[in-house]
């Protein structure tokens, strides 16, 4: 197959990646039942006569191979690999057992969703990232926070569907997709590792983009309007590689459990599954060290140091919890009841390794005066002392920012 017909083919598959995950599955479980309800039972079972094993290899090497002929097919209808022509016409599913159909439906449909998917990619970009109304309107720092490594992940995808209509093309049935899949993932698959770790940015520069850039926002809903974007968001594109990504892990699991146990295919696919499982993994570990990055930057933005300034932002930090507490006025001699303000607020951030107290202050900002690592706190309790000393407790910093211990009394609002 050279390039050109390649490319023909993904032009005119039928579904984007959006619509094939939302419908295809509910179409074809009606068009099964329909199929199975017009079925003769009699007709559908194996003949006594049924050629030896070694007789159907011969049968499905003398026949073309299918082509891929869903690829031409321009409608929304999702087909089965049963429902190809090349296959009804081969009397292929008359010599295979029922199980080996139903891996067949599953390895086809991971290279079927793949050129589905190849084609939302392919109009992302050409649609939109390579729109010239857009290109003027967003800065280049702009554009590539929005549409990150896009065309790496799109090249990935074209060089992976490549391989599997190749791997279709050589027998009317498909002898595996999972050895494809394996070798694909350990040596390409990293694109999506940098791309999905980058949407915290993105989606924040896409708000960011629609509330201050009017022209942004009209030319985006333009080209939603487009009949080739079929009603779809421009976000919903956006998220194309995440989507993808996971979906391939399921698909792969799908075809496991089809396999015959302790065969080779079930290798390939115990492989794929795992090197898929550790991608995924790291596009949500990249997406959570991106998320709690974005977060200590907003965090060290609100702070005013009344004292040494303490480096917030580090790639080993988190938070893990930030909120108001009462702090306890006046020498330990002085408090009673009758004071007019026993307690005033305080603010307290307190991440994986440091805890920062503050006092809030107009503008939305808080001033810091004192510190400690989360290692040198300590907690003591104190004895219930009626309702207006509840919760209290003591909180000692046996190191603080002055190099010296100090004590809080603080209250919570609950236990």
């Amino acid at each position: 197959m050279t390039a050109d017909s390649w490319r023909n083919l993904i032009e005119h598959i039928g579904l984007l990646y959006q619509e094939y995950r939302d419908k295809s599955t509910r179409q074809e479980i009606e068009t099964r039942r329909l199929q199975d309800s017009q079925t003769d039972p009699e007709e559908s079972s194996p003949s006594e006569e049924t050629p030896s094993e070694a007789e159907p290899a011969n049968t499905t090497e003398s026949k073309a191979p299918p082509q891929i002929s869903l690829l031409r097919n321009s409608n929304s209808r999702f087909n089965l690999w049963q429902d190809l022509p090349e296959i009804r016409s081969s009397g292929v599913l008359s010599i295979l057992q029922p199980d080996e159909i139903k891996l067949q439906e599953a390895m086809f449909e991971l290279v079927t969703s793949e050129a589905s998917y190849y084609k939302s990619l392919n109009l992302l970009v050409s649609h939109f990232m390579e729109n010239e109304r857009l290109k003027k309107i967003l800065h280049q720092s702009e554009a590539h926070i929005l549409f990150s490594n896009v065309l790496d992940v799109m090249a990935v995808s074209e060089r992976f569907l490549l391989d599997l209509e190749q791997r279709v093309e050589e027998n009317i049935v498909i002898s595996d997709v999972c050895d494809i899949v394996y070798q694909h993932t350990v040596n390409h698959f990293s694109v999506y590792i940098t791309y999905v770790s980058n949407q915290t940015y993105q989606e924040r520069a896409y708000k960011q983009l629609l509330q201050d850039k009017p022209a942004f926002r009209e030319v985006i809903s333009q080209l939603e309007l487009d009949p080739k974007c079929k009603g779809l968001s421009f976000s919903s594109f956006l998220i194309l590689p995440f989507q993808r990504i996971t979906r391939l892990k399921l698909l792969v699991q799908n075809i496991l459990k089809k396999v015959e146990e302790k065969s080779d295919r079930e290798t390939t696919a115990l492989d794929a599954h795992k090197e898929l499982e550790t991608v995924v993994k790291a596009c949500n570990e990249g997406v959570r060290k991106m998320s709690r990055t974005e977060q200590m930057i907003s965090i060290q933005k609100k702070l005013e140091f009344k004292i040494k300034s303490v480096p917030i932002i580090s790639h080993s930090r988190w938070l893990l919890k930030q909120g108001e507490l009462q702090q306890m006025n006046g020498p330990k001699t002085s408090r009673t009841l009758r004071t007019k303000k026993l307690f005033r607020e305080i603010y307290l951030f307190l991440f994986n390794d440091l805890l920062v107290i503050c006092r809030q202050i107009p503008g939305d900002k808080y001033q810091v005066f004192d510190s400690a690592p989360r290692g040198l706190l300590r907690v003591e309790e104190l004895e219930d002392q009626g309702q207006s000393l509840a919760n209290v407790f003591i909180l000692r910093l046996l190191e603080n920012a002055d190099d010296r211990e100090a004590s809080y009394m603080l209250k919570a609002s609950s236990q």
